[in-house]
């Protein structure tokens, strides 16, 4: 990278070097070599635990989430969810779920094209999405409740 302004350098420096980027250590050279060579049955197993979630998050919300939907995929463990029958506020609704129930969903806002949506990340032990797809369930309910409410 060439950054010719000394400050902007010794930020880009900085920022680089927070998480190890710039300089790996001895594992970053050694762990693709393994995965690349050996990882077959391994990714493998991985892929279909992931799909197992998606599957199971989809139908979940299928049938236990009224004003929402998963949207279809095939290839990623992120799971986008249309709220756009709810809020016209993706933004309001993912704070609402986080200070209701503690679950961390991302805004589509954040992402290009992403209005209206929700984001969940299902790369995680199922326990885990069996639990966040319930403080889904209880926070679009209580959502709802509170959108409602009169003033």
């Amino acid at each position: 990278m060439i950054v010719p302004n000394d400050n902007l350098r010794h930020k880009v420096v900085r920022g680089l070097n927070t998480d190890e980027v710039a300089e790996p250590n001895v594992f970053a050279a050694i762990a693709p070599i393994a995965a690349f060579g050996r990882g077959g049955e391994w990714l493998d197993s991985l892929r279909e635990y992931l799909w197992e979630n998606r599957r199971y998050a989809e139908e979940y919300i299928k049938n236990e989430i009224k004003g929402v939907s998963a949207v279809p995929a095939r290839a990623t463990y992120l799971l986008w969810i249309n709220c756009r029958s709810i809020t016209g506020d993706s933004w309001e609704l993912c704070r609402f779920i986080r200070s209701h129930s503690g679950l961390y969903l991302s805004d589509g806002n954040d992402y290009r094209n992403g209005s209206g949506f929700l984001r969940m990340n299902l790369a995680c032990p199922r326990q885990q999405v069996e639990d966040g797809v319930k403080r889904l369930r209880d926070s679009v309910k209580a959502y709802e409740s509170w959108v409602c409410e009169p003033s």
